[in-house]
């Protein structure tokens, strides 16, 4: 009897579920906001990717714009331009265009955290141009959204950008001690797109841009890396490629001085001297931990300038101390003294060696 009722609840309870055809419904896969030429900061168009996939498995990248202050606007105004309706959970990249990134994008990031529907992988980047013309452009063959994404990912996992998505980017807006950064895209054809470098942010305004050549060191101070590739100059005829193979740092505090430990384990790729001999590797391992400490150090410097902290120092300090007092740590941190010491290994140099 007990078997009988409850799979009379189960079919009860079934009956209740929408059902979505996936064919008969958009999913929206990619979203661009912009903001609205003469309409203030409360206003922003926004641009919804959808993809439709053919009979032959080809794949059509079809966009709607909407106008708005709110992202429950968007939705509504891009629903009544589409023939199906409009589902929200394939979201996979959001992108904040250039004047909307300086205004602010708290708003919005948090209307995300809000959607249970959206995941927390999904990437929040900003672009050097207008979103709208991102997400119209047709790069590759499996859809923009999954090419962008990709993109972002195999430069997490080899590359040069910090580890980042949705629930990261959140925990950064709303954590006291530490600044949010955001990778950075532009389109250079309507068929390629390319990082761009990090926008660094203070509470939720873009104050500045870190440009590609940097992000090898910044990825250094504030996160764990692997497979980072830089290359280092010897002399004029002389350049050799180290791939990082593993890398980490540790922060001592000391007073107002803050001291980054940072160590590398890498390899040699490439090398246009004649032979990779012992001394050559020293040189190599010297120059690059010269220059890593004198970059990072510049970073550091250039943080405290435009008072933001995007490497969680303030954070750090919190957790050290139980009545900490962030009013106090603004003026603290203008003050601190900054120290960085790199330990590079060189530990592969290829099979010729």
């Amino acid at each position: 009897m007990k078997k009988l009722i409850l799979i009379c609840l189960v079919l009860l309870l079934t009956g209740c579920v929408d059902k979505e055809i996936i064919d008969d419904i958009n999913i929206e896969v990619a979203v661009g906001y912009d903001l609205l030429e003469g309409s203030g900061k409360e206003k922003y168009r926004g641009t919804i990717l959808f993809q439709e996939f053919q009979p032959d498995q080809s794949l059509i990248n079809r966009t709607f714009s909407g106008d708005g202050a709110l992202r429950q606007d968007l939705i509504l105004d891009v629903a009544k331009q589409s023939s199906e309706p409009v589902v929200t959970g394939g979201l996979k990249l959001a992108i904040f265009g250039p004047e909307m990134a300086k205004k602010g994008v708290y708003d919005l990031i948090d209307s995300f955290q809000r959607d249970a529907s959206i995941g927390a992988r999904l990437f929040v980047v900003t672009s050097e141009g207008k979103s709208e013309d991102i997400l119209k452009g047709n790069y590759g063959t499996r859809g923009n959204s999954t090419y962008i994404y990709n993109l972002i990912q195999h430069n997490i996992q080899q590359r040069d950008i910090p580890t980042t998505n949705l629930h990261l980017a959140s925990r950064d807006f709303y954590q006291k001690g530490r600044d949010p950064f955001l990778p950075r895209i532009r389109q250079i054809s309507n068929e390629k797109v390319e990082i761009a470098g990090i926008s660094l942010f203070q509470d939720d305004k873009e104050v500045e841009i870190l440009p590609v050549e940097q992000m090898f060191f910044f990825k250094l101070l504030v996160d764990k890396y692997s497979e980072g590739n830089f290359d280092v100059k010897l002399s004029e005829n002389e350049l050799a490629a180290v791939k990082s193979i593993k890398s980490k740092h540790i922060i001592d505090f000391k007073g107002k001085k803050v001291t980054f430990h940072i160590k590398i384990r890498g390899i040699v790729q490439e090398y246009t001297g004649k032979a990779l001999t012992p001394e050559a590797l020293k040189r190599i391992e010297k120059n690059l931990q010269t220059q890593i400490e004198s970059e990072c150090l510049k970073l550091l410097k250039k943080f405290q300038e435009l008072g933001i902290d995007p490497v969680g120092l303030g954070h750090r300090m919190k957790t050290k101390n139980r009545n900490f007092d962030f009013k106090k740590w603004k003026d603290d941190y203008k003050n601190l003294s900054f120290e960085v010491k790199c330990d590079v290994v060189i530990q592969e140099t290829g099979v010729i060696e």
